[in-house]
């Protein structure tokens, strides 16, 4: 049985490493930094401290979830945490001797090393999987599907290879925005492959803009940990302008409101010891101890959808990682979940799959949306711009329909930002991330999921 892992983040490389009876081909670029976790600071949210519990992380999810969560998909996550991070230890990866602090948790569970603990992990399981996974450096075009079955994959370069099974772990889609904390290519091929191949697609209108992204050229993500150690959210005055450890989307809209209407806002490193965040300091020593920040799209909570194995409800593909919709994250994902949601589901795939599953998921969704996939030409700085004016922190009807005008017909990506323009704009309530100034209040009419279909091209 031969497997094909396509990604070479966490998700991708943690699901080869879990493999211990196929044949296994890591499909990625050669470059790193196209990951999203090789930038990825915060770290992994476990509950191993004897006083605390995976049931304490599992209602700190669903709370930061707006409580739009799926619960089984939250509890595997939260339940299977200590394991997979226990399973890192076993093999020699090396977090700080305690964990810290993040906004949303009730306790300290978020396992780091200082605030690079995303390239410090990559490093890692390179390492590891060097000698035991095949590798091949290249993008996939496309996935190839015979008889309403995935088969394999399609390389850029033209080449194809076949593979009983498929798994997808090629990140999200956060850099369709202009304003970003993601590497350039994290614009949501993966996910737009996926639905031209006929796979649901789900929560696309959910995506999380990160607090505290500084207003500097290049602009860097700071870690949520600098608020759990100390960090002050303040004005010009070095008041505060709210809570730095509330959920990132409350933070975020504070943060947002409070520049269009006053000014400024910093995030005050005063009280922190520096020399536990390397790439903090950086900016503190150059900048001095308050940088000027303001959100940025950060995490793309939606992707392709899949059950509680990272199934997909096309048969021989899975997904795992930020591309996947587990559920798991309901409207807002708490912190540090994300390495953490790759590590438990790509552990999860990886056995799905070895034992020969022969069952498909049906899902079932609030209502379905089917898409035509438009061929125009693609103009991803024009998309990024639209989705950024359009489709922000906040969000109203009359600009996520001038939104879809100006996108139109294009191509390529253009698809998915429609989808997700459209998925915004069905979604007539405020719930977790997703804010409409229009619909301030959450609405039991919108108590479920989305499901988007494009119509397939084959």
């Amino acid at each position: 049985m031969k497997v094909a892992v396509v990604g070479g983040g966490i998700a991708g490389l943690w699901t080869a490493l879990s493999f211990r009876k196929v044949e296994v081909v890591l499909i990625a670029p050669d470059d790193p930094s196209y990951a999203n976790t090789f930038w990825a600071q915060g770290g992994i949210a476990a509950a191993l401290d004897p006083n605390d519990s995976p049931l304490f992380h599992y209602e700190d999810t669903l709370k930061a979830g707006a409580y739009f969560n799926d619960k089984r998909a939250a509890m595997v996550l939260t339940h299977y945490g200590p394991t997979v991070v226990n399973k890192l230890v076993q093999m020699g990866f090396r977090f700080n001797p305690r964990p810290h602090l993040e906004g949303g948790h009730s306790f300290p569970r978020v396992w780091n090393v200082g605030d690079e603990t995303g390239r410090k992990l990559m490093e890692f399981l390179y390492s590891k999987a060097k000698d035991r996974v095949e590798r091949v450096e290249a993008y996939v075009k496309d996935l190839i599907v015979d008889r309403g079955k995935v088969v394999g994959v399609r390389l850029g370069n033209g080449r194809d290879i076949e593979a009983n099974a498929v798994v997808l772990a090629t990140g999200g889609y956060a850099a369709l925005w202009e304003r970003t904390s993601n590497p350039p290519g994290t614009v949501g091929y993966g996910i737009l492959m996926a639905g031209k191949a006929g796979a649901h697609l789900t929560d696309l209108e959910f995506v999380q803009f990160h607090p505290t992204v500084s207003l500097t050229d290049p602009p860097v993500l700071l870690t949520e940990a600098l608020r759990g150690a100390g960090a002050r959210l303040v004005n010009d005055e070095g008041r505060d302008v709210v809570n730095p450890l509330l959920p990132r989307d409350i933070v975020a809209r504070a943060i947002y409101n409070y520049r269009k209407k006053y000014g400024p806002v910093y995030l005050d490193l005063n009280r922190v010891d520096m020399d536990r965040f390397p790439v903090a300091k950086r900016l503190y020593d150059r900048y001095g101890p308050r940088i000027p920040v303001s959100p940025a799209a950060h995490y793309s909570i939606g992707g392709v959808k899949t059950d509680l194995w990272g199934r997909t409800d096309l048969k021989g593909l899975w997904a795992v990682g930020e591309c996947s919709a587990t559920g798991a994250h309901g409207a807002n994902r708490l912190a540090s979940n994300s390495l953490l949601e790759a590590l438990v589901f790509g552990y999860r795939v990886a056995l799905d799959i070895e034992n020969d599953i022969l069952e498909w998921p049906r899902f079932k969704f609030l209502h379905e949306e089917e898409m035509d996939i438009a061929e125009g030409e693609e103009d991803l700085m024009k998309i990024k711009k639209v989705m950024e004016d359009v489709a922000g922190v906040e969000r109203d009807g009359e600009d996520l329909r001038r939104g879809l005008e100006e996108i139109g017909g294009m191509g390529g990506s253009g698809n998915l930002a429609r989808a997700i323009l459209e998925a915004a704009l069905w979604r007539e309530e405020s719930r977790g991330v997703h804010y409409r100034t229009d619909y301030p209040r959450t609405s039991d009419s919108f108590s479920g999921r989305l499901g988007v279909r494009f119509k397939t091209i084959r």
